[in-house]
């Protein structure tokens, strides 16, 4: 049978899917979240999920994202999808998603940790983490989004050091796009919220300025940021979260248990011709999610007040994504 086919009406032009989904069904290679309905192979064993951990997420369009999952360039996870597809649910199915076939210049991605979109276009920026790892060099790669596919048009070594970076941003500063990240910064007082100015085209990064951020709710989250996005607006939400692995609990960390929690920190703004970074005095807590480990953060395509969607790594449980209820 066919698959039908996650496309738009336009090459690189992402439309709201539900017109496709009120047509036809989906089957073939795109796997459904949580589809198992009465039949005489009930009593079979299914898995609940099969959409692979979202370690980074971002709005592709009405009901579209892309997520990235963090496999290793190792011999047992050579296979495992590295970049997908996500519908929003329609119907009882669930979270919808699709694989996607990628053709990597080089080698294949190392621990896809966030994924940003350049603008309100069709292009992304695919970031590894660098997963304290001085023998590999991290990568940033430029993809992009037309109809069913996305291409990889180029990658470039990280501009600068890191160690373990989880969260990746880019926002537009007077017509100027500014390129963001923070290490995740396991057990640590703080973390330096960094930004630059950063050219699409060239993949340029500019010099590179950098505030302090203090660990949010330290007693209960070990990872100060594992996520971040920047709304029209320029405010800046973060993720937050506890993993098991970060604190040395016994036992198996990817059973869990987990924690996450999200916030708006700040803005970037103009300043002299460039930009800065302001936090906020008090920063806003968005969400508590218990039982859950949240490792990205997108904003909606609504405006004035965006919907603040988040992506989860789950380990052993797999991954999912969630809206969130708007917060003044």
């Amino acid at each position: 049978m066919a698959m039908p086919m996650i496309c738009s009406t336009a090459p690189g032009k992402p439309r709201s899917l539900r017109g496709l989904l009120s047509r036809t069904s989906f089957s073939g290679g795109l796997l459904l979240l949580a589809s198992c309905t009465a039949s005489p192979q009930a009593s079979v064993t299914r898995p609940v999920s099969d959409l692979p951990d979202l370690s980074g997420l971002e709005v592709a369009g009405t009901d579209l994202f892309i997520a990235v999952h963090d496999a290793k360039d190792e011999p047992d996870e050579v296979d495992r999808p590295r970049v997908s597809l996500l519908m929003s649910p329609q119907d009882p199915r669930g979270v919808l998603w699709r694989p996607m076939r990628m053709d990597w210049p080089t080698r294949p991605s190392n621990d896809l940790e966030s994924v940003a979109r350049i603008g309100a276009g069709d292009r992304y920026l695919l970031c590894e983490s660098g997963n304290d790892d001085p023998l590999r060099s991290p990568r940033i790669f430029r993809a992009l989004l037309s109809g069913n596919e996305i291409e990889i048009e180029t990658e470039v070594d990280w501009p600068v050091p890191i160690s373990n970076v989880e969260a990746t941003a880019v926002a537009s500063v007077q017509d100027q796009l500014y390129f963001l990240y923070a290490e995740r910064a396991d057990n640590q007082p703080s973390t330096q919220l960094n930004w630059a100015p950063f050219n699409p085209g060239t993949m340029h990064f500019g010099a590179f300025q950098s505030v302090t951020l203090d660990s949010l709710d330290p007693e209960k989250m070990a990872r100060g940021v594992v996520g971040i996005d920047v709304d029209p607006g320029g405010r800046i939400y973060t993720v937050a979260s506890f993993d098991p692995e970060a604190v040395g609990l016994p036992g198996d960390p990817d059973f869990g248990p987990f924690r996450s929690s999200v916030w708006r920190v700040g803005q970037i703004r103009p300043a002299q011709g460039a930009a800065t970074i302001e936090l906020d005095p008090q920063p806003t807590r968005v969400a508590t999610i218990d039982g859950f480990k949240c490792e990205s953060v997108t904003l909606g395509s609504e405006s004035p007040q965006p919907t603040v969607y988040v992506g989860f790594d789950d380990e052993n449980y797999a991954g999912t994504l969630r809206p969130l209820l708007p917060v003044d």
